[in-house]
């Protein structure tokens, strides 16, 4: 029983501290001066659009979802492909440089930033 409430405990902690992804997608909205769900023609919801960019925003595990949606973005917005990832800590790099590489590899034209969690600062990774 110590045991399951120890438990409990260590999960309900971990689940309070961590902020839902449209907290960190308004931030990035303000900063790029963007417009947040924004509903495309087909009903899906582009986290943020720019003058210049749709972009899609995720949590770092995510990262091959958020190729995928910001080139669909895109598509039906005739603006770049955007992908900013959450970042759980500032040395988490494993993902960025994984979507760093398909986008180089492949030439998309997608531009690529992090947002660090713990700072709340956005860092632009690279513009293909």
């Amino acid at each position: 029983m110590k045991l399951l409430t120890t438990f409990t405990f260590l999960l309900l902690t971990a689940t309070a501290s961590a902020l839902p992804e449209v907290h960190y997608q308004t931030i990035a909205a303000k900063l790029l001066d963007g417009a947040a769900e924004v509903t495309m023609a087909d009903r899906t919801r582009c986290d943020i659009v720019t003058d210049t960019h749709a972009i899609e925003v995720d949590w770092n595990g995510k990262w091959g979802e958020a190729i995928g949606q910001s080139l669909h973005y895109a598509l039906l917005t005739n603006k770049r492909a955007g992908i900013i990832l959450i970042m759980d800590t500032p040395n988490d790099t494993k993902e960025s440089i994984r979507v760093n590489s398909i986008i180089t590899s492949y030439k998309l034209p997608v531009t690529l930033w992090v947002i660090d969690r713990q700072r709340e600062e956005l860092t632009l990774l690279s513009e293909e």
